[in-house]
């Protein structure tokens, strides 16, 4: 709280006049974050393209490019549920953290939707599927982000990104559980 108010130029108490906490500050930071993702992603979704695959590969994309160009923000994004965050900020401030970060995986489950309405996907939940992808993904970003792992696996963040993604949209493309084709193989 002391960085806070020496970086805004006013004193500690004012600070608390407008949060209670670093962790109050931390989620309306994080909610600005997601914001500008949401509007990035908003941009490039499922709307924006006809194609499911093409689709996701751009908002793929635009998760990569946010998370280069926003390193803060996206290290908030990735440790904000790390810990006693909830119990840190009113229920209503969660709620608001919680519900934009519905609306970004909501726009990757509607593309895998897109997905699996057009016969492309092969996926029994979408909205599980959009989880897994987002973890998948989210996990090299992480992953790469330590340099000593991106030495271990001999790759840059793009190059593992990307091959992630490949084996992402193999898999959304891949049999469903139980299909006769699976079952016999």
């Amino acid at each position: 709280m002391d960085d806070v108010a020496a970086r805004a130029e006013i004193s500690k108490g004012t600070v608390y006049l407008y949060f209670t906490s670093k962790e109050e500050i931390l989620a309306h930071l994080l909610l600005e974050g997601l914001e500008l993702l949401l509007v990035q992603m908003a941009d490039n979704g499922p709307s924006s393209l006809s194609s499911p695959e093409p689709a996701l590969r751009k908002l793929a994309a635009t998760y990569l490019q946010f998370c280069q160009s926003h390193p803060s923000y996206f290290r908030l994004i990735a440790a904000f549920d790390r810990g006693r965050f909830e119990e840190a900020i009113t229920p209503e401030l969660y709620q608001q953290v919680l519900d934009k970060s519905i609306q970004g995986l909501g726009l990757l489950a509607q593309t895998i939707e897109m997905g699996k309405e057009a016969g492309i996907f092969r996926v029994d939940d979408s909205w599980r599927a959009a989880g897994s992808t987002w973890a998948a993904l989210n996990g090299v970003l992480v992953l790469m982000a330590h340099p000593l792992r991106r030495q271990m696996l001999r790759s840059d963040v793009e190059t593992m990104f990307d091959a992630t993604l490949d084996l992402v949209i193999s898999g959304l493309k891949g049999l469903r559980k139980g299909t006769k084709k699976e079952e016999s193989g």
